[in-house]
């Protein structure tokens, strides 16, 4: 999704109440549901589920997007397990094109990281090289992080620490559970 579009679907959600914008403690921008809005969470659940349950499995893999996929892992790592220090995370998908290719997760301690296809010109402590369709296949829970390193869709390179609680704090979707239909 371009960022124009994203831009326009924030500002309509905001204009019908589902959504509205808060700054933070350092001065930025965050996007909050409403009472509204917090209201069709039941409903957006069930959609999800629905779409992992009926839709293929090839279909979730050809229209993955990098950056999505990104912003969806940030929204849902496991940060108590993660180590309480700063860390700068890379991960690099093969095959994409290169305005794509290149993400990173700069953490600070026990708030969610800043992520962006920038480089930060930081110390990376943490390398996964991987292809889209392999991070997604983890995320949607249909290959398990032991798996994909086993066959080599994951390779993590970096530091033991981050390595060794990688599986344990990077997550996987909220729909990973739901079993598909059409596999």
């Amino acid at each position: 999704m371009s960022p124009t579009l994203l831009s326009k679907r924030l500002r309509e959600l905001e204009d019908h109440g589902i959504l509205s914008i808060q700054r933070t403690a350092d001065y930025k921008s965050a996007y909050v549901l409403t009472e509204a809005g917090k209201e069709l969470l039941d409903v957006i659940v069930s959609i999800g589920s629905w779409g992992k349950k009926w839709i293929s499995h090839k279909h979730h893999l050809e229209s993955s997007d990098e950056g999505l996929l990104v912003w969806d892992i940030r929204r849902n790592l496991n940060l108590e397990n993660f180590p309480r220090r700063n860390a700068v995370m890379q991960i690099r998908f093969l095959g994409s094109p290169a305005k794509s290719a290149n993400w990173w997760f700069i953490f600070s301690g026990i708030d969610a990281p800043d992520v962006g296809p920038i480089d930060p010109n930081l110390d990376v402590d943490l390398y996964l090289e991987t292809t889209l369709s392999a991070l997604t296949k983890v995320w949607l829970g249909e290959e398990s992080i032991s798996e994909a390193i086993a066959a080599d869709h994951f390779i993590l390179a970096g530091e033991p620490e981050l390595i060794g609680a990688f599986e344990d704090w990077i997550g996987t979707s909220n729909f990973a559970g739901v079993q598909s239909k059409t596999a």
